[in-house]
């Protein structure tokens, strides 16, 4: 169990700096024009298609770990934070931590149910 929450944590860490990298990438301008709805476009754009590229980039990280049920884990981990970051749009820089923290739930949460299943 200890060796799937750290997996977990991990990965969902990396994630956490993949969206902080990318929404400074809009700030800054740097891929975006600030004109009239550019960067606000470009963002509400690539929210759906952060949650879909980093549910599978966290799948696949997890399963090439040997993690167990490692979809479970990745889909409604990033669904969830993909969400809580949109909500705390100003604090982006927690956004590693808040990754990595439902990571770590899922993790716990889908482990328990495999350690019972396992336990007679």
């Amino acid at each position: 169990m200890g060796r799937r929450v750290a997996l977990a944590a991990g990965v969902g860490a990396l994630l956490g700096l993949a969206w902080w990298g990318m929404f400074e990438l809009y700030v800054s301008g740097a891929v975006c024009t600030k004109d009239e709805w550019g960067c606000l476009g470009v963002f509400v754009t690539s929210i759906p298609i952060f949650a879909v590229v980093g549910s599978v980039l966290g799948g696949l990280a997890l399963r090439s770990l040997k993690v167990s049920r490692a979809w479970l884990v990745a889909v409604p981990a990033t669904l969830m934070a993909v969400v809580a970051m949109v909500l705390l749009m100003g604090v982006t820089f927690l956004a590693f931590a808040v990754f990595a923290a439902l990571y770590v739930l899922i993790a716990v949460l889908t482990g328990s149910v495999e350690a019972r299943r396992e336990s007679p």
